[in-house]
Formats: structure tokens, sequence, C-alpha cells
């Protein structure tokens, strides 16, 4: 292998598309997880994965292209396995160890991991092979004989424990519960139900108990989206969560309701314990929020444009004499009513996202030069900060370029913002496989890893950051939005006062079942 092209990879002059074909197929089908990453690029990133890679680590080969191997390690970084793979790759040499990592849920899982170099003519390292096994089995196996012998000990003393004392602690636990809260037998009867679902529904404990779950209330509960859901639990006895099924018929009338479901087995018998949330109110009040923000936004915005309009009539009249002070008063009004102006779009913009309106307007353009205009009129903004660029992405790409700008102002202003002055923010574009890379890197206050994920949640903002830089949390929002719609992922990689960076990938080509819509 010689080196990886654009798209996959290229291969020796004796090597013809029909092997490349066989190996790519070859790796596709082995069991073992392989990635390869980019030598040459900073921070090492991945640049191909195959199937058994996405089965074993639950992300997708989008998630996984442009990242470090590292972020399958997450928060735990206290390993003397990282140690040795760093020197290994410093060195240039092979590496064989067992690392923990996890998965995309979090499950932590054992990876027996290869790592091998591929170097060119001139021995100089241009690739890394990491060839992974999930061996948890193996690892875990003494803990797990130790765990069975416990559970058999623990089960022996619950059985010298009176029936009577088990019922009424269950009883009391139920009670406890804000909840509604109903276990069902194998056959779907009602063995037992706590106080807040009667309240809740507004149904009698001998209406329900010792009764079919869709007889109960004249069967209103018999409803397809609940059959469905109750066949699928006792087929699979598999736990669920948060289930949402909407229009369910009670007494109160029609409810949205978020269903949670835990087997346990007693004496060879399955229960089924049933947590339902009323959460129709939940939904009005976001509904009425969204409701607001857009038609606040649309009011805000009209009287807005005149003023925007009237300041710059203003500047443009006043003779070149005018008081300086006047001048800078106008100036510095200028500079808020744009800031309104932007966080009024941004408020617009969540608002549409929120109701699945807005679209992308997909054209050809240069994102080289985008980016590098951007950068430019952030320099003239801000000229007390240092912007550089480093590398190339694409000078042909089909996207929406005002909604990438819209991105790339956002991070970039963000990564300002958080910086102290005089700081050099770096902007790093490349190319990975078939997708665009490009990272803003910053030396200011950080993200702690607890908040990595929320921060890119509608309106969430970090305490102790928004004492010192007020906002409303919506940038990060709307920008992750506007880069999953084109196919891509965004994320950060950080550490309390280390800094932080923000990288997103884009596809370079478009799939046919690309989604034209949000992840809400």
């Amino acid at each position: 292998m010689r080196q990886i092209d654009d798209n996959k990879f290229s291969f020796s002059t004796r090597t013809h598309n029909d092997e490349l074909t066989a190996l790519l197929t070859a790796l596709n089908a082995t069991k073992a997880g392989v990635v390869i990453t980019d030598c040459l690029q900073p921070d090492y990133p991945i640049v191909y994965c195959n199937k058994a890679f996405e089965t074993l680590s639950g992300y997708s080969r989008n998630e996984v292209i442009g990242h470090n191997c590292r972020f399958l390690q997450g928060n735990d970084d206290n390993q003397d396995q990282r140690t040795r793979i760093r020197e290994a790759l410093s060195a240039g040499r092979n590496c064989t160890l067992e690392i923990r990592n996890y998965k995309k849920d979090g499950t932590l899982f054992w990876n027996e991991l290869h790592l091998s170099p591929i170097k060119d003519k001139k021995g100089k390292v241009v690739h890394y092979v990491g060839v992974q096994n999930d061996v948890t089995r193996q690892k875990l196996a003494d803990q797990q004989l130790r765990i069975e012998k416990l559970k058999v000990e623990k089960q022996l003393a619950e059985q010298q424990s009176s029936l009577t004392e088990d019922e009424n602690f269950l009883t009391k636990l139920m009670e406890t519960l804000n909840d509604s809260v109903l276990i069902l037998a194998e056959n779907l009867t009602v063995t037992k139900v706590n106080t807040a679902f009667l309240n809740t529904f507004h149904i009698a404990e001998d209406e329900i108990l010792h009764r079919n779950f869709f007889e109960v209330d004249n069967g209103r509960w018999d409803v397809m989206g609940l059959r469905s859901l109750m066949d699928h639990l006792t087929t699979k006895k598999k736990n669920i969560q948060n289930y949402l099924i909407e229009d369910v018929p009670t007494r109160i009338g029609n409810k949205i309701l978020r269903f949670s479901a835990n087997f346990y087995k007693h004496q060879g018998r399955y229960s089924l314990i049933l947590t339902i949330n009323d959460i129709t109110e939940l939904r009005e009040v976001e509904r009425r929020k969204d409701d607001f923000l857009s038609v606040a936004s649309h009011e805000l915005k009209t009287p807005l444009t005149t003023i925007t309009a009237s300041l710059q009539l203003v500047q443009r009249m006043l003779h070149p004499e005018t008081d300086i002070r006047l001048k800078e008063t106008l100036n510095k009004t200028k500079t808020y009513v744009d800031r309104l102006e932007n966080l009024i779009t941004d408020l617009l913009d969540a608002s549409r996202i929120k109701t699945g309106e807005i679209e992308l307007t997909r054209q050809a353009f240069d994102l080289d030069a985008m980016i590098k205009h951007v950068a430019d009129t952030l320099k003239k903004t801000y000229p007390e900060y240092t912007l550089s660029i480093n590398g190339f992405a694409s000078n042909y790409y089909l996207g929406d370029q005002l909604r990438l700008e819209q991105v790339l102002l956002h991070l970039l202003k963000n990564a300002i913002k958080f910086s102290p002055k005089g700081s050099t923010i770096h902007i790093y574009l490349s190319r990975l496989s078939d997708f665009i890379k490009v990272a803003i890197t910053d030396y200011g206050l950080g993200v702690d890893f607890q908040y990595q994920k929320k921060i890119f949640e509608t309106f969430y903002r970090v305490d102790d950051i928004q004492k010192q830089y007020p906002g409303i949390g919506i940038g990060l929002y709307v920008s992750n939005q506007i880069i999953k719609k084109h196919g891509g992922t965004l994320w950060v990689e950080s550490s309390i006062g280390e800094g932080a960076t923000f990288s997103f990938t884009l596809p370079l080509k478009r799939n046919n079942h690309d989604k034209e819509n949000y992840d809400m």
C-alpha cells in the first residue's frame, strides 16, 4: 500500500482494480475492526474504517472519519497503554496491547489492538493500520465468575427472607415514585399498581388490579401503538427506555405517554415493570415556547431592519467635520444593532429547525476561498487576534455556502470570545478519504468533558462560563444542525484551561439515502 487518495486507497503499480476491490471486500468481510490513520495530517486522523469497526464501536463511518483514535477512550485517559501507543507511533514501530475503550452508547469493552506502520520508499511513516478485536469476554471472565457467585449468595440470602417482607418493600418502593408504575405478569395481568397511576389516570384500584392490561377501562388502552409495544416486549423479553406513544385515549383525554419497561425473573417466571410518564403538558409548553420564539423573532426583525437602515443613512449623511464622539456613538450603536440582528437570526433558525422549515441551497463554490474570506473579515473586526489557516480542503464543494459561512463565523467568534487577547486561532483544513475536515483550535478556557455533548443542545449554557460570558446558547445548536443537514458531523475535543478544538467533517459525495431533514 503506498498512499490513501481522496476516495479510498491507491496501491502499487502491479496492483490492479480487481485486487483493490478484493482487498476492500476482504477488509469488510473480516470480523476484526480495521482503521487506517494518516500520519501526514495533524493529530493522525482516521481515513478508513471497515464494517467490523463500525459494529465493534457502534459508530458509523461518517462519525469516525477525521477523528483521532483516542475518541474511543472518551474521558478515560488514565491508562498506561496510551503512553505505550504514543511511544510506538513516535518510534514508527509495531505495537500490540489491550486497552479500555467505550462504544458510542458508553458501553465499556476491552480492545486487543495491533498497530502497524506503513512507510514510504524513504522509510517515512505515512499511515498506521490498527486491527482491533473485542476481548471483553475473556478479560472479564474471572470477574463474571465472582459476580455470579455473589448473585447466588444473594439469592440464597433473599430466599431466607419472608415473602411478606418482600411484598411490603416492593409496595413501599413503588409508592415513593412520582411516576406511574404497573407490574404485569407474563400474560399481561396487572399484579401491582401504585397510587401515582391511579391518581394520574383517574382509575380505581379494583378497576385494574388482577385484570388484563388491555381490558382496563373497558379496553380504552387497547390501541395499536400499545399493542405493538406489548407484543414486542413479551416476544423479545428486552427492556426499553423512553418509548413515546401519542394520542393514547385515557379518561382524561388523549395523552402523549412515555413508556419504560424492565423485565425481572422470579422463581422461573417473568414479570414486567412498566413506568409511564404523561408528557402532554410538557410537549404543549415546548410548542408554545417555539411559537413564541418564532413570532417574537419575526416581530423584532421588522423594526430592527428599519433601525439598521436609519443608522446607515445617518452615518452617510454625517458631515466630515462632525464631532468624533458622535461618530463613535453611532458606530457603537451599529455594532450592537448588528449583534441583536445576528441573535434574532439565530432564534429564527432555531425555530425553523424545530419545525423542519429550513432548507439548504446547494451550489458549487470554493470552500477554501470562503474560509479565507471569513477569516480575513474577522481579522479586520478583531485585529488583536491572529487567525492562521493551514492546509487545503476543497476548491469545489457542493453545499449551502451562506449556511456554512454561518457555521464558520459561530465557531471562530466563539474561539475569539473565549481566548485571551493576542491569542492565535488556528484553522486546519484537510481532505480525508471522501470527506473534508475543518478544525478550529483555540487556547482559551476549554470545555469540561461532561459538557462536550450538551453544549450542542438548544439553549444549553455551562453555568461557570455563563457568569463570565453571557449568551443564550444557540449558536452551536444551529451550527450542529446545519452540519448534520450537509451529512457531516461536528464535535469538540477539549480540556479545562487548555483550549478547545471544534472540528467538523463534510462528505464530498452525497449518498442517495441522505435525508433532507434534521435529527431532532
